[in-house]
């Protein structure tokens, strides 16, 4: 048998590793995957933006998504006009390369399939508007995409800090349990009689 330093040390050195060993898959697990986000809205140059075909308005309703998001936008004009649907990054009433932009629609909707995807990619709020009426416009509020499960993922990095700041305190406890053991004075065998 080992000294009780010797001891010591072994179960430091297994702690430590236990420690790494279950922080690693907290520390590198994969963030949520982004969401898919269904919205159907209206539009009139006259009325605005709906979100149904009886609440046009200007602005039109305060959207929201998540940056990284896959956005399926169902569009459809109310008053036989051309529209468009994009986000104005730029703030420049005109559409610019980068820009999501939606294919020209009418009273009848989107060509075929009757919807149009972009992926939400850059995080603040800009108004969305028609290019071919940009007084007529709303909000859209693209989130950041959360920090999710990473070593600096606001989830994540609590259970890391709990985890190690237990396997400190039970580290301690065993050291302090050895040192102890090892400063008790030894009984000294009777003597023979």
């Amino acid at each position: 048998m080992g000294s009780p330093l010797s001891t010591l040390r072994k179960t430091i050195v297994l702690m430590v590793g236990m420690a790494f060993v279950l922080s690693v898959p907290l520390a590198f697990s994969t963030p949520a995957a982004a969401a898919d986000v269904s919205i159907h809205l209206w539009m009139s140059r006259a009325g605005g933006w709906g979100t149904t075909n009886t609440s046009l308005k200007i602005p039109g309703p305060d959207l929201t998504v998540t940056q990284g998001d896959n956005v399926t936008l169902n569009l459809t004009g109310l008053d036989n006009r051309n529209h468009n649907w994009f986000i104005d990054y730029n703030n420049n009433s005109a559409v610019n390369a980068g820009e999501p932009s939606s294919p020209t629609f009418t009273s009848s909707g989107l060509p075929a399939p009757g919807t149009w995807n972009f992926t939400a990619d850059k995080n603040g709020t800009y108004l969305y508007r028609s290019r071919f009426d940009t007084t007529v416009w709303g909000n859209i509020t693209i989130q950041p995409k959360s920090a999710g499960g990473g070593l600096f993922g606001a989830d994540n990095t609590v259970l890391i800090v709990v985890g190690v700041v237990i396997i400190i305190i039970a580290v301690l406890a065993v050291a302090t349990m050895y040192m102890r053991r090892g400063k008790k004075p030894r009984k000294e065998p009777p003597p023979p009689p």
